[in-house]
């Protein structure tokens, strides 16, 4: 493994996890079930994917979870769809 090589994989885990980051956002206003569980799986390919966003990834599966959980509540509260 060359470092360039080190270093592309390092910044499109860095879009990934914005991606995932900004998924996790809208999953609270939009259908949370889906939205949400697609932003953890993009921030868990993220986390495999680079060494050095390992901590910005791990924060973007968080988000997610928590997107997850206070979208589904959202949802229910106000008689929303889920999915």
């Amino acid at each position: 493994m060359t470092t360039a090589s080190s270093h592309h994989r390092d910044v499109v885990a860095g879009f990934l996890c914005a991606f995932s980051l900004a998924l996790s956002g809208i999953a609270l206003a939009r259908d949370p079930a889906l939205l949400s569980s697609v932003a953890i799986v993009v921030a868990l390919v993220a986390l495999r994917m680079s060494q050095a966003r390992q901590t910005l990834a791990s924060v973007a599966v968080a988000v997610g979870a928590l997107a997850f959980f206070f979208g589904m509540v959202i949802a229910i509260v106000t008689a929303n769809p889920l999915y």
